[in-house]
């Protein structure tokens, strides 16, 4: 390390690591004591990650914080809620029956609408009328997981529009069309796996579920309706505003704003109200995670030469773009997959034409990893952490961050292992 010494990097890294230690064990070990102190131990992590990255690079430390908060957290949530407000606003209602076929057609569609409205869009759009038509269900815990899986992340694979990761590709010169040519053999081996996996699980938790058997829609009429259609325009507009690269981040963040402000008074007029208990969860989350990530970050970035050129070395034992995909996978899993696409892109040259062609593998192995290994932790995409808040206030009993980790261990890491060796 030229320009931070070992102790500073563990100094700045140990604030991160007593969050996910937080995250993982607390709520577990004394979950009522959790609940009682959790902003006060965000607080106190936060206050403690700021001082030692001031005290190791007092030059750096207020400009990198400032960014990471000004540029990347308060365009991350105004864009969050936005789509968190026009969500409430839309309702779908299926009728369909909740069968192990009916839920697999309903993530695969899921998945393909992510790549058109965005992960976080989709996912809120589509997770109240998921859950509305398994209530009939008694245990739906594993169907809101492959919710996670399948429409939360994997499905923002195949367009810029997808998932911010992609999208900062996009605008740094990645074709809009390269993803949906070289990464749909990817998409369709996790779809297609997960499906399958979901099939034999879903058929098993069906043999008891009795109350399916008696089972008829509330009221006859269309299988699906959809209503809220002015949010639907404003979702499409909001999809438009992110994707016009043109627009300076406070225009942005403007527009949004204004596109909020319309929703909510649409919703007061027609009586709709919006819970805010889940999004608050993850507006406080990420803002301690934006910034204990921040040192970490900068560590890497003021260093991303000499690793980069230890990749090179270790290469000739193992494929560089397995080195990319493992190490943007750890990061991905732990930290927001968006700086760590950019961190790794950039590591990785830079040149978007040159890795476009020449090193289309190394490309590929930094866009599935930054996507798709998002989901192995509640923490490694937003929309993550909301599905499961919005699932646990549904009343459905999900997985503790740990257990969370089982489940994309014994599923997410062996596809992902498969697609990577099948597309070296």
């Amino acid at each position: 390390m030229a320009d931070i010494c070992i102790f500073d990097v563990l100094v700045l890294s140990l604030p991160l690591i007593f969050l996910l230690l937080s995250l993982a064990l607390l709520p577990l070990i004394c979950s009522k004591l959790w609940h009682k102190y959790e902003l006060l131990i965000f607080a106190c992590i936060s206050v403690v990650s700021i001082a030692s990255f001031i005290l190791t690079s007092r030059d750096k430390a207020i400009i990198t914080l400032e960014k990471v908060i000004v540029d990347d957290y308060i365009p991350f949530i105004i864009t969050l809620f936005t789509l968190y407000v026009l969500s409430h606003g839309i309702r779908i209602v299926v009728r369909f029956r909740p069968t192990t076929m009916v839920n697999l057609v309903f993530l695969g569609c899921g998945s393909v609408l992510s790549s058109i409205i965005g992960t976080t869009g989709a996912s809120m759009l589509l997770l109240k009328p998921f859950l509305e038509m398994n209530k009939p269900r008694h245990k739906t815990s594993h169907l809101v997981i492959f919710f996670i899986f399948l429409i939360s992340n994997i499905g923002g694979l195949m367009t810029p529009l997808g998932d911010p990761p992609l999208l900062i590709g996009y605008l740094k010169g990645i074709d809009f069309l390269w993803e949906i040519e070289n990464l749909h053999s990817c998409w369709l081996m996790y779809l297609f796996s997960c499906l399958t996996i979901l099939y034999f699980i879903d058929k098993r938790k069906l043999v008891t579920e009795k109350r399916l058997e008696g089972w008829r829609p509330i009221d006859e009429g269309s299988p699906i309706v959809i209503s809220g259609m002015l949010n639907v325009f404003l979702i499409l507009t909001t999809v438009a505003i992110l994707f016009i690269d043109t627009i300076d981040v406070l225009s942005r963040n403007i527009l949004l704003t204004v596109i909020c402000v319309i929703s909510i008074i649409d919703g007061k007029r027609s009586g709709k109200t919006i819970d805010l208990g889940p999004f608050r969860e993850v507006l406080i989350t990420f803002f301690v995670i934006f910034i204990v990530i921040a040192p970490v970050l900068h560590v890497l970035e003021v260093n991303s030469s000499s690793i980069h050129a230890k990749i090179a070395e270790w290469s000739s034992s193992v494929s560089e773009s397995t080195i990319y995909f493992t190490m943007c996978a750890l990061a991905s899993s732990f930290l927001d997959n968006a700086p760590s696409y950019l961190l790794f892109f950039n590591m990785a040259g830079g040149n978007a034409q040159e890795l476009m062609t020449t090193s289309a593998g190394v490309l590929k192995a930094i866009s599935v990893s930054a996507v798709v290994m998002g989901s192995m932790t509640y923490i490694g995409n937003a929309p993550n952490m909301m599905v499961k808040s919005i699932a646990k206030r549904a009343g459905i009993e999900m997985p503790s961050f740990l257990g969370y980790i089982g489940w994309t261990m014994a599923i997410i890491l062996p596809i992902s292992i498969g697609v990577l060796l099948a597309t070296r």
